[in-house]
């Protein structure tokens, strides 16, 4: 293991520590009998997963609205439109209510749009 160590030059990196301390574990579940391992890599990955999250003392940082999958009401009408227009010829009804649904979801997108930027 000194050996390794020596080959990789700086030893006291966060990452070269987390490799010999993953290497070890892997030695260990490797020794163990061939029916246990796979319970034995599932009990230590979901062990440095639980610990990983209580140690960490730093704040999660908030999720920016653009990768949180903000929902746009506008965009739903437009399909909402397709459908109401093949379907008035084929079900008079549910065509008038597709055009209603995308009527409000156009309003309620435009609505939303125009207040967020106000």
């Amino acid at each position: 293991m000194t050996d390794e160590r020596e080959a990789g030059g700086d030893d006291h990196t966060p990452e070269a520590v987390v490799e010999a301390l993953a290497r070890e574990l892997a030695d260990t579940i490797n020794a163990g009998h061939m029916e246990g391992r796979e319970r034995l890599r599932e009990v230590a990955l979901g062990l440095l997963r639980e610990e990983v999250r209580l140690s960490e003392a730093s704040p999660v940082a908030p999720i920016s609205p653009a990768t949180s999958g903000t929902f746009n009401p506008f965009g739903i009408g437009i399909p909402l439109i397709l459908m109401g227009s093949v379907l008035i010829f084929l079900f008079p009804p549910v065509g008038l209510l597709m055009f209603a649904a995308a009527a409000v979801m156009i309003v309620w997108g435009v609505g939303t749009t125009l207040l967020r930027q106000s």
